[in-house]
């Protein structure tokens, strides 16, 4: 079963390992996570060593099919995030 890390998940690590409050380790994170999508958001490329590299990627629009029904319709222009792991990431979770 996957089980997802969410914000009080990751405050709880925070409050136990560096002794923060639970109001502050949430603050933390909101302020950190904040940071780094305005930052995608303004353009820059978001790089955390031993993690990866967040980028914001232009897709041109394009002609896609449903593979449904094999009616062919436009997918237009749009921007998406992407991510590329480290070296270090990949190598510990023996993706190599």
């Amino acid at each position: 079963m996957k089980k997802t890390i969410t914000r009080e998940y990751l405050a709880n690590c925070i409050k136990e390992e560096l002794g923060l409050s639970r109001s502050d380790s949430l603050q933390l994170i909101s302020i950190t996570l904040n940071t780094l999508s305005d930052s995608l958001k303004n353009g820059k490329v978001l790089k955390i060593a031993k993690l990866g590299t967040f980028k914001i990627k232009n897709k041109n629009s394009r002609i896609g099919r449903n593979p449904k029904t094999g009616k062919e319709s436009i997918i237009s222009a749009r921007s998406v995030v992407t991510f590329n792991a480290s070296e270090k990431l990949k190598s510990r979770l023996n993706l190599e």
